[in-house]
């Protein structure tokens, strides 16, 4: 038995590892904004097409961004379940709230 929780334990490490080194990219305005995100859904950086970003009014850039991050979550979530059911072997994507 603890063998078994070490051998876990090295796995959720593995994991967590594994989470903060994927990155995934929300893209809104046809690439004008972009949010990069890791797998524990922290922004690595946001980016704004410098030659187009003064056409647009603050508060559509705004909405741009919103966009942005929310793509970038949705697929952060899915990518880091993904991972979790590779390395546990468990299907945790009927368990709302998760992920």
């Amino acid at each position: 038995m603890i063998g078994n929780m070490s051998k876990i334990l090295g796995q959720l490490q593995d994991l967590q590892q594994q989470l903060k080194d994927l990155t995934v990219e929300g893209v809104a305005g046809d690439g004008l904004a972009k949010v990069i995100m890791n797998g524990q859904q922290n922004i690595l950086a946001v980016r704004f097409d410098p030659d187009r970003v003064t056409a647009v009014a603050p508060e559509v850039l705004g909405q741009m961004l919103a966009e942005a991050y929310n793509q970038a979550q949705v697929e952060s979530k899915a990518r880091a379940r993904e991972q979790v059911t590779k390395v546990t072997g468990l299907d945790l994507a009927n368990l709302p709230g998760i992920f």
